[in-house]
């Protein structure tokens, strides 16, 4: 008769059985080939092995011929032998029930004592079945579980893979930025330093010459200083006026008045606090993008809107204070207005004030939008805004800002037209507060919303900053 342990080495890790048509996997573990089949049954994607949870992205099985033998040899010798079961210790009978109470099986003799008189017990088989449905559910659950993870899995490396690139791409543009602006200012430093040695070596030059003058009319008084003392020191006439006709003359020297040098250096480099403003001028070509200065477009302003007369800000008026025209490119029934400004290519970042507004909407939009009747300013509808605003869900207006504790004073827009993207930043320490990811096919516009007053706190104007 089969020992117990080759028993339990012939037995499935599912059903519990001796094997039947055992097949096995990859990692040399054994099944039914029904109970492996079911297994695997509703896993989408990769499966794994019940026993040691190896992940295999095909499902290769094998049929296991060696071990098909040795089981059917052992169902002949069940058949011709009388079958070994499990025994209590303390009886010495076979374990035929199952105390549900203690949780272990126990024999008829166990049944029928006083210990387990008051126990739910049960057909051992029955309680095997109710075991094996368990785990069977368990194994069920484990299984989607690991599914679960492995997507999770599949997920964060792609996300750190993701990430990776992300950064190297930073990265590389932190360096190819900062270089272009070091570049540039080391040139505009050498220029400056080489105009300033050329004007200056000039002015040397001519303060030189004319203290070389100084000191050769300086000599010539000295001369003639002498001179004249040792004639005054004669007290005889006829030695004393003895050429002095010549003494007289030499004595009454043309003295030249010391030319007058410009001490002025280059306006580029002796401008006073100014003298660095053309430099940063320049260097607005070499930054990129350049903080752009934008103006509001009256045509496009509701009526209801009041926009300052450099057009830079904007707020909402009480009632309408004058009739204008509707034309197509006016926002007749929402609170809108574009910038005069638009773009089609390249990096652009601008500022808007929001001081203490409670409500406000911000952003950009195409050219082509609705700009008639009740508009939804939604991504679809050709709007990429964010917005203080209490209907942000139903207008599917991102809700960023409710969820801060300390809400954003000035608002930064950056655009990225070839990447696709519009980010928004509380521009007092430049915090990332939403991204836009599209692609863009026309002209886009600054939009601004300073929405109505009628809580009574709303009256501030929007604010172009970056002029």
């Amino acid at each position: 008769m089969a020992s117990p342990d080759l028993t339990q080495e012939l037995t499935c890790p599912i059903c519990l059985e001796i094997f039947t048509q055992p097949v096995s996997l990859e990692c040399e573990h054994h099944f039914c080939r029904s109970c492996i089949s079911q297994s695997w049954e509703k896993v989408p994607g990769d499966v794994s092995c019940p026993q040691c949870r190896q992940v295999f992205t095909q499902r290769n099985i094998r049929p296991a011929r060696t071990l098909a033998n040795i089981v059917e040899k052992l169902r002949v010798l069940k058949v011709t032998q009388p079958e070994e079961g499990f025994y209590c210790q303390e009886h010495e009978e076979k374990l035929k029930l199952f105390c549900e109470d203690e949780e272990r099986a126990i024999c008829l003799v166990c049944g029928m004592s006083r210990a387990h008189r008051m126990h739910s017990v049960i057909p051992i088989k029955e309680a095997a079945q109710i075991y094996k449905n368990k785990l069977e559910t368990s194994l069920e659950t484990l299984q989607k579980q690991m599914d679960l993870s492995l997507h999770r899995k599949r997920e964060g490396e792609d996300g750190i893979s993701q990430m990776k690139t992300e950064v190297e791409r930073l990265r590389n543009e932190i360096r190819s930025e900062f270089e272009k602006m070091h570049k540039f200012l080391f040139e505009k430093e050498e220029l400056m330093k080489i105009e300033l040695e050329r004007k200056s070596n000039k002015i040397f030059e001519e303060m030189e010459n004319n203290l070389k003058k100084t000191l050769d009319e300086m000599s010539s008084v000295e001369g003639a200083i002498r001179d004249l003392q040792s004639r005054l020191e004669i007290q005889e006439a006829p030695e004393f006026l003895k050429d002095i006709q010549d003494l007289v003359k030499r004595s009454q020297m043309e003295f030249h008045e010391a030319g007058t040098v410009s001490t002025q250096l280059p306006v580029g480099i002796d401008g006073g606090p100014f003298k660095y403003i053309n430099v940063w001028r320049e260097m607005r070509a070499v930054i990129s993008p350049v903080p752009a200065s934008l103006t509001l477009d009256p045509i496009t302003a509701n009526n209801r809107l009041i926009i300052s007369q450099d057009q830079i800000s904007v707020r909402f008026g009480d009632r309408v204070l004058l009739i204008v025209p509707d034309q197509p490119k006016r926002f007749n029934e929402k609170l809108y207005v574009l910038s005069c400004q638009s773009f089609t290519s390249g990096r652009h970042y601008w500022e808007v004030g929001l001081g203490n507004k409670t409500a406000w909407i911000v952003g950009v939009c195409r050219e082509s939008v609705n700009r008639k009747g009740k508009i939804i300013p939604s991504t679809e509808n050709g709007f990429w805004v964010i917005g203080r605003y209490p209907q942000c869900k139903s207008e599917k207006i991102p809700d960023v800002i409710s969820q801060l504790k300390v809400k954003p004073r000035k608002l930064g827009i950056y655009l990225d037209y070839e990447g696709g993207q519009v980010s928004f930043y509380d521009a007092e320490d430049m915090s990332h507060l939403y991204t836009f990811t599209d692609t863009f096919t026309e002209k886009l516009y600054p939009i601004f919303n300073p929405c109505n007053n009628a809580s009574g706190d709303n009256s501030e104007p929007l604010t172009l900053l970056t002029r």
